[in-house]
């Protein structure tokens, strides 16, 4: 989808808790073994130990707020998104992050679509922007806190170590102000018969944990894979990877090879699935360089994606005009990639 050229991405923040566990500590505590550890990839987790979900999604709420300048009354729509416990049974976090930023009026709602929800509420963020003249600027935040006993982070699944954090994003139409990036596009598309993945060989349950004391991905995937093969989902999601990029490209109004695209941000997922399914798509259709974030981090869930756009801006060379894409994804399944760029100022 091509979107109006004075959309903008005024901000993007990420909140980390102060704590961490690292993966030495973690083996050493028999949470997983040193092959899981080489697969995910990463050197520690956060790990927050105070603040709930929720919480940390207003931390980097009042962060963006902050570094635009803006009155939280701007805020016109609040988008949280987020895939475990947000502190409460059958309660409402949006409205929680709305009232605690200031924006107590804001029309305020979830987006559950598993790790790509922030991908997806920026999407839908940019639609109510198109439809509603009157709507001021939107703020879109994540949160998750991956604590047992209902989760292990380590070994939840495969190829993944899951971090605590919250995540914000603001998203405008250009007012002459600086901005972190121009919306140009955004492509998603969807392989929803990959859902079974994520139940295979479970039966409904009629409450939360009825099948395990702890979610386990591992243990309908491993059902899965027994019955329809891992190459499968391989073939699936390599081809919705490369759809997502080419779309996005061409929405742009760009080519694969043009030499203002500079970079792709890949999901913070572990080194194994990435060398797997990403980097044989990517050095096939794109010239650009691939940026990994997830070292310090491992998977923040739909936290991703946002995150993604704030280590976009502090740590790689960008100048104006020059463009890169955000990739995402998320079980079971949708992948969106977003192309952006960096406005020249004034713009």
């Amino acid at each position: 989808m091509k979107f109006a050229n004075d959309l903008r991405i005024k901000t993007a923040t990420s909140w980390f808790p102060p704590d961490h566990e690292t993966v030495e500590d973690a083996i050493a505590a028999g949470k997983l073994d040193q092959s899981d550890a080489d697969k995910i990839g990463v050197t520690r987790l956060p790990v927050s130990t105070r603040l709930s979900a929720p919480e940390m999604a207003v931390a980097a709420a009042r962060d963006a707020i902050s570094r635009a300048g803006w009155h939280p009354s701007k805020v016109g729509l609040v988008l949280h998104t987020w895939i475990y416990h947000q502190g409460h049974d059958m309660w409402s976090p949006p409205h929680f992050v709305a009232n605690e930023v200031g924006t107590p009026e804001a029309l305020a709602y979830g987006v559950y679509q598993g790790c790509n929800g922030a991908a997806l509420s920026l999407h839908l963020a940019a639609m109510h922007l198109a439809s509603d003249p009157g709507l001021g600027g939107a703020l879109i935040t994540t949160g998750d806190r991956f604590e047992p006993p209902g989760f292990r982070r380590w070994s939840c699944d495969y190829g993944l170590g899951y971090g605590d954090a919250g995540t914000a994003v603001l998203l405008h139409r250009a007012d002459g102000e600086p901005d972190d990036f121009a919306l140009v596009s955004l492509a998603t598309t969807t392989a929803g018969e990959l859902e079974l993945m994520l139940r295979h060989g479970d039966d409904f349950s009629p409450a939360p944990l009825a099948h395990n004391e702890y979610i386990s991905l591992r243990r309908p995937k491993k059902s899965y894979m027994a019955e329809h093969g891992k190459e499968q989902f391989g073939e699936i999601a390599s081809r919705m990877i490369r759809r997502v990029i080419v779309d996005s490209v061409h929405d742009a109004g760009l080519e694969l090879d043009d030499p203002r695209i500079k970079y792709i941000v890949l999901p913070r997922i572990g080194v194994a699935p990435l060398d797997a399914i990403y980097a044989p798509v990517l050095e096939d259709v794109l010239k650009a360089e691939a940026l990994r974030f997830h070292a310090d981090t491992g998977h923040l869930g739909c936290g991703d994606f946002l995150a993604n756009l704030a280590d976009l801006r502090d740590h790689a060379l960008l100048q104006p005009g020059d463009v890169a894409l955000v990739i995402g994804g998320g079980a079971a399944w949708t992948w969106t990639c977003a192309v952006v760029q960096v406005p020249a100022a004034g713009v």
